[in-house]
C-alpha cells in the first residue's frame, strides 16, 4: 500500500490574503511615515538630533508593528538579484558594525539599514497582497505634509518643532532635508495624479505637487533642484514615449492640470512675499547659476570632503570604518583647515558626509557599494521593462525609475537615505511601485521559499532595534535643553552611548564625578577637540 503524496505549492496567491492584518499593516506603515515627518523634540542637547532621534524611533516602531501584522517572509515578491543584494548588504552591515571603533554609532546607523530593508520587504508584500494603493496614498499625504511644514515656516508660522536654523526646514530641522524629501515625493504624486480613477483626486494631488515644487524652490537646495528636475523630466519623457507608440491612453487633460499646478507652484514661490531673509538680492537666480559650481562655497567644500573620504575608504576598502563611524575617523585623513570641521562646536562635524554614496563607501566598504548598485539596477530593470509595456505598467515603471533617479542624484550630492524619513519613504514607495511595474495584473503569484526562521527572526531583531532607539530618544527627552547637570546625569544612565550627553557632563562636573564620562567620551570620539580638552582638564591620558 502506497502512501498518497500531498503536493506542496511553490507559489503563494495573494488574491485572498488581503485580510484585516494586511490592510492594518499598510495603514500602520503609512501612519508611521506621516508621524515620523511631524515628530520632533521641542528642546534637546543638540539641534540636529532633536529632530532625527524621535523620527528614527517612530520609523523603527511602526515598521516593527507592520512586520508583526503582515508577517512578510523576506523572499516573497523579490527577484533573485534584489533578494541576494539586500541580503549581502545586511551581512556586510553586521560584519562592518562588529569591526567599528564606536559600537554605539555603528548600532544606530546599522539599525536604519535593517529597518529600511524590512520596510521595503513589507511594502512589497503588501502591494502584492493588493493594498499597494494604500501604501502609495500614505506616501502622498506624508510628502505633502512634509513640504507643507517647510512652507508654513516660510510664511511665518512658528512652532517649537520647526527648524531653528537652516530654515525653511519645517519639522525636518534643515531646509535641505525638507527639500530632498519633497523631491522624492514628486514621482509618486505624479503617478497618482495621472492614474487616479477620479478627476477630483487628480486635481487634489496636482495641488499637492504644487506644494512640493514651491517648497523645493524656496529651499534653494541644489541637490533637490537637480534631483527633482531630473526625476520629473524622466517621468514625463517616459510617458511621452509610451504615448507615441500608443501604449498609454490619452491623458492630455490630466497632464495639463498637473503641469499647470506645478508651474503655478513655481510662480507662487517666486512672487508671494515670505519671511526668508536671504542675503542676496536675487537668491534663486544665484542658486540656479551655481548648480555646477565646485570651485567655491559649499560645492568646493563637498569636493574636498569627497576627496578625503575616498582616502579614508582606500585605507579600509572591504568593510569600511563601520556604520556611522565616518565622523570619528574622518580626522585621520582631513587637515584641520577642512571646512567640514567646526571646532567651536561640541560635536565638530556632521554625522554623515555630504553624500549617501561616500558614506556607503567609507563606512561599509566597496562590497556594500556593489551590493547597493546591484539592488538599484535590479529595481531599475523592472522599471524599465514596465515603462516599455502598456497601460498602467508604463506609469508604474516611469514612477519607479524617476524615484530611483531622484534618490541617486540627491544621494550623490547630500545625505538623503542616511536619514530615517526619506529612507522609509523610498522603501515604501519602491516596494509598492514594484507591484505596479509587474507584468501580472492584480495580485501576483509570488515565489515562496524563505525559511520559516526568517519570519520569526525579523520581528525579534526589530524589537531590539526599537527598544534601543526609544532609549536614545528618552535620554534626549530627559536631558531637555542640556542645562541641568542632574537631568544630564539621569539621561546618561538611560543612554550611556550618547556622546553629546557624556561630553556635557565631562565639561561641567568636577573631575572626581566626571571621570567615567570623560573615559566614555574618549572611547567614542578620541580625536574630537571637546574630548581632548575634557581629558586634559581631568588628567586622563588618551591612548593613540
Amino acid at each position: 500500500m502506497t502512501t498518497p503524496t500531498i503536493p506542496v505549492p511553490t507559489t503563494l496567491d495573494f488574491t485572498a490574503a488581503a485580510g484585516w492584518p494586511v490592510r492594518a499593516a499598510a495603514h500602520v506603515l503609512g501612519a508611521g511615515l506621516l508621524l515620523a515627518v511631524l515628530v520632533a523634540l521641542p528642546v534637546a542637547p543638540t539641534d540636529l538630533d532633536r529632530h532625527q532621534l524621535p523620527k528614527e524611533t517612530v520609523v523603527h516602531l511602526f515598521t516593527w508593528v507592520a512586520v508583526l501584522l503582515a508577517r512578510p517572509v523576506p523572499s516573497r515578491g523579490l527577484r533573485p538579484a534584489a533578494f541576494w543584494s539586500v541580503t549581502a548588504l545586511l551581512v556586510i552591515t553586521i560584519v562592518s558594525g562588529v569591526m567599528a571603533s564606536n559600537g554605539w554609532l555603528a548600532l544606530r546607523a546599522g539599525s536604519l539599514v535593517v529597518t529600511g530593508v524590512a520596510a521595503f520587504v513589507t511594502a512589497r508584500y503588501l502591494a502584492a497582497a493588493g493594498v499597494g494603493a494604500i501604501v502609495l496614498s500614505w506616501c502622498c499625504v506624508a510628502a505633502i505634509v512634509g513640504a507643507g511644514t517647510g512652507l508654513a515656516q516660510v510664511y511665518g508660522v512658528r512652532s517649537a518643532l520647526f527648524a531653528a536654523t537652516r530654515i525653511p526646514g519645517g519639522t525636518f530641522g534643515n531646509r535641505n532635508f525638507m527639500a530632498h524629501f519633497a523631491g522624492l515625493g514628486l514621482p509618486v504624486l505624479m503617478l497618482v495624479a495621472l492614474s487616479a480613477r477620479r478627476q477630483l483626486v487628480t486635481v487634489a494631488v496636482s495641488v499637492g505637487c504644487a506644494v512640493l515644487v514651491a517648497a523645493i524652490v524656496l529651499s534653494r537646495s541644489r541637490a533637490a533642484w537637480v534631483g527633482s528636475g531630473s526625476g520629473t523630466l524622466l517621468f514625463l519623457g517616459l510617458c511621452l514615449a509610451a504615448r507615441r507608440r500608443h501604449a498609454l491612453p490619452a491623458l492630455s487633460r490630466r497632464v495639463l492640470i498637473l503641469g499647470g499646478m506645478m508651474t503655478a507652484g513655481v510662480v507662487a514661490a517666486m512672487v508671494i512675499p515670505n519671511r526668508l531673509a536671504w542675503r542676496s538680492a536675487s537668491p534663486y537666480l544665484d542658486t540656479f547659476t551655481a548648480l555646477a559650481n565646485h570651485d567655491e562655497g559649499s560645492g568646493h567644500g563637498r569636493v574636498l570632503q569627497y576627496r578625503n573620504t575616498v582616502r579614508l575608504a582606500r585605507q579600509h576598502p572591504l568593510f569600511g570604518v563601520g556604520p556611522g563611524n565616518w565622523p570619528v575617523r574622518y580626522g585621520e585623513v582631513a587637515p584641520p583647515s577642512d571646512p567640514t570641521w567646526v571646532f567651536g562646536d561640541v560635536v565638530p562635524i556632521n554625522p554623515w558626509p555630504s553624500s549617501d554614496w561616500m558614506a556607503l563607501l567609507s563606512e561599509f566598504g566597496i562590497l556594500a557599494v556593489l551590493a547597493a548598485l546591484l539592488f538599484g539596477v535590479a529595481l531599475a530593470w523592472r522599471g524599465l521593462a514596465a515603462a516599455r509595456g502598456n497601460g498602467d505598467r508604463v506609469l508604474g515603471g516611469a514612477a519607479l525609475l524617476a524615484l530611483l533617479a531622484v534618490s541617486f542624484i540627491e544621494g550623490n550630492l547630500d545625505a538623503v537615505l542616511l536619514l530615517p524619513v526619506p529612507l522609509l519613504f523610498v522603501a515604501m514607495s519602491a516596494g509598492a511601485l514594484l507591484q505596479r511595474s509587474d507584468d501580472t495584473p492584480g495580485a501576483a503569484a509570488i515565489p515562496f521559499g524563505a525559511p520559516a526562521r526568517a519570519a520569526f527572526l525579523l520581528p525579534v531583531v526589530l524589537s531590539v532595534i526599537t527598544l534601543r532607539s526609544a532609549m536614545q530618544t528618552a535620554a534626549y527627552t530627559v536631558a531637555g535643553s542640556g542645562r541641568s547637570v542632574a537631568r544630564l546625569a539621569w539621561a546618561a544612565r538611560v543612554d550611556p552611548g550618547s556622546y553629546p550627553i557624556r561630553i556635557a557632563l565631562a565639561q561641567r562636573e568636577s573631575c572626581a564625578d566626571a571621570k567615567n564620562d570623560v573615559i566614555a567620551a574618549v572611547r567614542m570620539a578620541p580625536t574630537w577637540p571637546a574630548t581632548i580638552a575634557a581629558a586634559r582638564r581631568c588628567g586622563i591620558r588618551i591612548q593613540k
